[in-house]
């Protein structure tokens, strides 16, 4: 059991999962612990599709078809899980939310006190599943599979109509036909099933029951953990699979995944330095005794010994000079300052915005968070159509050290948009390794 702190979204409300409990909690909550966020919602769009063209368009490709064909309300932001590169084109596995959304659980994520790494139930069903195997699974009421083979991935999902057993079993039994002959030509050996979420056993027992039919035999099974809510028990994967998928399909910015891996690496190496220490102990001990021995053969190399120590002492008690001190104070002056550089600043946004975006005026003023600090506000106008043009400014602005919080557009009109910029190096409240 994973002892991550785990937040499942839906369109009913937030859920924290820790140990084996479950409660409910308020939406957008302040953290004080490492924390992921899975975002399991009805009103986002998944799917597999297929391109022309070069790959690199991928992610414009997609957000274009979705805001054509109206799958998303407003603009969206486009989620690559996976991407496949085909002959005369690519195939994308996706994600599309709306930009609203998305930004929001971005700043949200950015102004918690430790890490906060959020991602999408589609992102989950995928990971892990390499070409020739597939996997399925169910999430309340809706049951989905991803499968990848050496022709493409094939995404499939379905809703149960009604709240009933038969419900869940129409259910299964159109997404089995949909992907019977895959399912099939893949075998039991290639199929994993998985209880995302599910408080009932007889929706998991009909589910398999109809995979089983179409393979001919048993999928694999992932580990599920029971949690308690209420006086139900909750059947789900959560804990352990968006432990082993944080870092790759998180939502959030590279730099803060990596952050966020270190901090797993720390109790395994505590472990190995503790090893180490009782083996330091042990070697301690026997040189000890040798130097028992050595000291019992002639006071002259206890007097070497004494003088060693009191060689060591001194060094150890060597202070820093004070005359360095008002410089090393002038030089960190020096470096907060040019953070605020705003020929460089300038610079940064005119590298960063690209055509599609028209930076009208940018000012330095007060922070409005807890740090009263210097910030810079942004204020900007995108073409019509142009959200991954913002959405990539917004990342690039976050790599290059700027943590944004959006703020009310000071112009009106279409597109107009507005950001407060605080350097990452003296923001606060966004306690980080």
């Amino acid at each position: 059991m994973s002892t991550e702190h785990i937040y499942r979204v839906t369109n009913a409300g937030w859920l924290h999962c820790h140990g084996h409990r479950v409660e409910d909690v308020p939406a957008w909550p302040r953290l004080t612990h490492t924390a992921l966020v899975v975002l399991d919602l009805d009103d986002v769009f998944t799917d597999v599709w297929r391109f022309e063209g070069k790959s690199d368009y991928a992610q414009a490709l997609v957000e274009k078809r979705v805001r054509t064909q109206g799958l998303v309300e407003g603009a969206a932001h486009i989620v690559v899980h996976r991407l496949v590169k085909m002959p005369g084109g690519f195939q994308v596995y996706f994600t599309a939310i709306s930009l609203e959304l998305w930004q929001r659980c971005t700043q949200w994520a950015q102004e918690q006190a430790d890490h906060c790494l959020v991602m999408t139930a589609g992102g989950l069903l995928s990971h892990g599943v390499s070409s020739g195997h597939a996997r399925v699974m169910l999430s309340q009421r809706r049951l989905m599979s991803f499968a990848q083979t050496e022709e493409g991935m094939v995404f499939g999902s379905t809703q149960a109509l009604g709240s009933g057993v038969s419900a869940i079993a129409s259910a299964a039994q159109v997404l089995t036909a949909n992907q019977g002959a895959l399912l099939t030509r893949l075998g039991a050996d290639g199929v994993e099933w998985g209880t995302m979420w599910t408080t009932n056993t007889a929706d998991i027992d009909t589910c398999v029951a109809a995979v089983r039919n179409v393979l001919g035999g048993a999928p694999g099974v992932m580990p599920t953990t029971e949690l308690a809510m209420g006086g139900e028990r909750v059947h789900t994967v959560l804990p352990d699979l968006a432990r082993d998928a944080a870092g790759r399909h998180a939502l959030n910015p590279l730099v803060e995944r990596v952050a966020w891996r270190a901090e797993r690496w720390v109790a395994p190496i505590t472990v190995v330095t503790a090893l180490v220490g009782v083996v330091l102990v042990a070697l301690g001990f026997l040189v000890g005794q040798l130097a028992d021995q050595q000291r019992a053969d002639g006071q002259s190399q206890r007097g070497e010994l004494e003088a060693l120590q009191q060689r060591i002492q001194a060094v150890s008690t060597v202070e820093a000079p004070q005359k360095l001190l008002p410089v090393a104070e002038f030089s960190r002056a020096l470096d907060e300052g040019a953070r605020h550089d705003p020929v460089a600043f300038l610079a940064l946004l005119k590298s960063t915005a690209g055509k599609d975006i028209r930076i009208q005026r940018v000012r330095l003023e007060t922070a409005t968070g807890v740090d009263k600090g210097r910030a810079f506000r942004v204020d900007g106008v995108m073409a019509a159509g142009a959200s991954a043009s913002v959405t990539r400014w917004v990342s690039q602005m976050i790599a290059a050290g700027w943590t944004l919080k959006a703020v009310d557009p000071t112009f009106t009109g279409p597109g107009a948009f507005s950001y407060e910029l605080v350097s990452s190096v003296t923001a606060t409240g966004n306690v980080k390794p």
